[in-house]
């Protein structure tokens, strides 16, 4: 009883526990991977909809420019140097944009690039304070007096494309803000103005927490802000900010969505409920499975002896035969005596199944097995492949005689009547034999070898035996003697 409790643990019980709990672990870890999985496409999307909501911020601070700056009044005001409308330029070019967009800079910059119009978060500012602004402002507003910008500007005038527009991301001031500049030109022809000659309208917008709410409130980020550092708090992600060379400007930061983390805390206490519940089948099924270990063992015997023999005679099978020849070869390869296989094929087997029916065939194959039995020793094998077909493995034979003395002997075994039926029955046996000396030159040959002569001791006239020696049977081996 202890050793059947030792072995229902070892083969029943570690296994089952040990597969729940793999089965737990790697359950537990694809969770952990699949929430961790979507956690990163959840950061991958946020982090596109930043990208997208950084430039289109760009050009949203120039389009908020267009009501200003393609515009004839605006022209007319500020045509000539000494006579500018300076009250028409703040009202209309400053005031009225910051009081519908809020840009925390606005200039107006003349053909040398030096500002006629300073507006500073909403009040009018002296023109030398551009001067703290100028490094951040100028690398923009000049492209538009490079060549590229002239010529773009030439090609409005000529009613080719829109107004050109630039913007970037640079330090104003020592912040990052994003810079637009757009040229003021005429809306008609009336007033063009030659393109080197045009006056620019610079917005400044400053990356500050202004437009961080802004952004969390449209697009519910958590925790939105610009920073001028890439460190990182503990959760928060990061994008940073480049400006057109490439060099980054700010760092947008900001708490990412973790629908991940969200699921995991919220399944945990059915993800426990389920593993309690598992345990506890798992529990009673232990208990069902010690109960009927006993008929398991049985059935798994039953199973893998029938695997291997014969269903009516009980000898070895095809499988089982299989087996003990591969083996065999083993030992020969290692250095064993030579190995010996009998082909068998009953003669007139098929008229003592045609004539008496075949329940009598099947009995009479089960003489014939047991009359066989009795001839062979233990380390040989018997194995019925089917129908009338048999097969002995003689294992470690001393010499070729042994072979053939053991077919004379089945032979006239075989030979000996039977009682079928109330009748007697006379049949024979036809054998091919094949001898391995040496498995890699004999041994994948052997059945091959041995249905070959067979096959000619069937066609000396059955109830005799043939040796294969080669490429024929020899011709020196006579029928055997029928008692």
């Amino acid at each position: 009883m202890r050793q059947t409790n030792w072995r229902f643990s070892f083969k029943v019980l570690v296994p089952v526990v040990l597969a729940a709990l793999v089965t737990i672990c790697v359950s537990v870890a694809f969770m952990l991977w699949s929430a961790g999985k979507l956690n990163d496409r959840a950061l991958e999307r946020q982090t596109k909809v930043v990208s997208h909501l950084l430039e289109r911020a760009k050009h949203t601070i120039a389009t908020q420019q267009d009501a200003v700056t393609e515009w004839d009044e605006a022209v007319v005001a500020l045509r000539g140097s000494t006579n500018i409308d300076r009250d028409w330029v703040a009202d209309n070019l400053g005031y009225s944009i910051f009081s519908q967009f809020a840009h925390n800079r606005i200039y107006v910059l003349d053909r040398q690039l030096n500002p006629i119009y300073a507006l500073r978060e909403g009040g009018d500012a002296a023109l030398d304070t551009y001067e703290a602004d100028r490094s951040g402002i100028a690398a923009v507003a000049a492209r538009l007096r490079g060549l590229d910008g002239i010529t773009a500007i030439a090609a409005y005038n000529n009613g080719f494309a829109d107004v050109p527009k630039e913007t970037d991301v640079s330090l104003v001031d020592g912040k990052p803000a994003l810079v637009s500049a757009v040229p003021i030109v005429s809306e008609t022809d009336e007033h063009e103005v030659a393109p080197a000659d045009t006056y620019l309208h610079v917005a400044v917008r400053f990356l500050d927490d202004g437009l961080a709410t802004e952004l969390m409130e449209q697009f519910l980020l958590e925790n939105a802000r610009f920073s001028s550092e890439a460190d990182l708090a503990q959760g928060e992600a990061v994008l940073p900010i480049f400006d057109r060379t490439g060099k980054p400007i700010a760092w947008f930061k900001w708490t990412p969505d973790r629908p991940g983390a969200r699921i995991m805390e919220e399944t945990a206490p059915a993800m426990l409920a389920v593993l309690a519940f598992a345990g506890i089948v798992i529990f009673f099924l232990m208990v069902r499975l010690r109960k009927s270990y006993t008929e398991l063992e049985a059935a798994r015997a039953e199973a893998q002896h029938r695997a291997l023999h014969d269903p009516l005679t009980g000898l070895a099978n095809r499988t089982m035969f299989q087996e003990r020849l591969t083996q065999a070869l083993a030992g020969l390869n290692r250095g064993g005596d030579p190995v010996a296989l009998l082909a068998l094929d009953l003669d007139r087997f098929k008229q003592v199944n045609d004539t008496l029916g075949h329940e009598a065939g099947d009995e009479l194959l089960k003489q014939v097995s047991a009359r066989l039995k009795v001839l062979l020793r233990d380390t040989d094998t018997l194995a019925r492949l089917g129908g009338d077909e048999f097969v002995v493995l003689q294992d470690a034979i001393k010499a070729v005689g042994d072979a053939e003395a053991l077919s004379e002997r089945i032979i006239a075994k075989v030979s000996e009547p039977y009682r079928l039926a109330g009748t007697d029955v006379r049949i024979g046996v036809s054998i091919g034999v094949a001898v391995a000396r040496d498995a890699a030159a004999d041994g994948l040959d052997l059945p091959a070898r041995a249905d070959f002569a067979l096959y000619q001791a069937k066609e000396a006239g059955r109830n005799t035996f043939r040796l294969y020696d080669g490429a024929a049977p020899r011709d020196e081996a006579q029928p055997a003697k029928v008692a």
